[in-house]
């Protein structure tokens, strides 16, 4: 039977296969390279957010010192030189009035030292994570009675500059969520160190969606804009974010990440 009586002779379907197995290599390498590509995109988008993130802290640290050593130092110079003008004054009612005008200054003092702590404590520079967080914890119950139960497991010391920053203001954000929107006066703070693997956990067993909406475990809707900027750093750092919470079941902030040589 002829190949005009029969179809499409073999020669003919050789060739159709050969040019559709070329076809789909070309494809198969095309996906490659746009997948190569993404990558790419998305290795220096990570970079240049840690970037910006890098010069948002530094500009926080200099706004924290110039409070602490500028204007703190004059609130206390003014304090001091009220106090004794208080102390030397003959008039019963003048002393009153500069007495009340340098607790003013102790007052703006104190406030002025929690704004300067929260913009870039300076014991995360001088002794890390460590020390800052048991810092954290021990002012938050100072200031509003909120408790903090600190658990610490591995190695913590020495970890990456940014990795620290971004543990602490993660910590940060969680438990001033937690003050806020649980209801409860207690919650837990746990960093965890399994070899190259680093965990970060606030959790607490209060109103859980009430105040904040329901994130069930999705980034996407993780509530307010602090835990979104918490999301968007850590996902710049390569690292995996979780927010769930549900009503009168509590809420618990969970992040993740790997030490992979790219911070710091």
């Amino acid at each position: 039977m002829s190949s005009a009586e029969g179809g499409t002779a073999p020669a003919d379907r050789h060739a159709t296969g050969e040019a559709l197995a070329a076809r789909l290599e070309e494809l198969r390498l095309r996906h490659l390279r746009v997948v190569d590509e993404l990558r790419e995109s998305e290795r220096r988008f990570r970079a240049l957010a840690r970037r910006v993130w890098r010069v948002q802290e530094e500009e926080r640290r200099r706004l924290a010192r110039e409070l602490h050593d500028g204007v703190g130092q004059m609130l206390t110079a003014l304090k001091n030189e009220l106090g004794r003008l208080a102390a030397g004054a003959g008039d019963p009612q003048l002393a009153a009035e500069l007495d009340s005008a340098a607790a003013l200054a102790a007052e703006s003092l104190d406030t002025t030292r929690e704004i300067s702590r929260l913009l870039r404590p300076s014991v995360l520079d001088d002794l890390g994570l460590v020390a800052a967080l048991r810092g954290l914890t021990r002012s938050l119950a100072e200031r509003t009675g909120f408790r903090v139960d600190l658990r610490l497991e591995g190695p913590l010391e020495g970890l990456p500059a940014e990795v620290e920053t971004l543990l602490f203001r993660i910590a940060q954000e969680g438990l001033t969520n937690a003050l806020k929107h649980s209801g409860v006066a207690v919650a837990e703070l746990a960093v965890l160190r399994r070899g190259d693997r680093l965990k970060l956990a606030v959790s607490d067993q209060g109103n859980g969606g009430e105040g904040l909406p329901a994130g069930g475990g999705s980034a996407a809707n993780s509530g307010g804009i602090g835990l979104r900027g918490v999301r968007d750093r850590v996902e710049a750092f390569g690292g995996s974010f979780r927010f769930d919470t549900a009503p009168g079941a509590g809420a618990r902030l969970t992040v993740e990440l790997t030490l992979d040589g790219e911070q710091g």
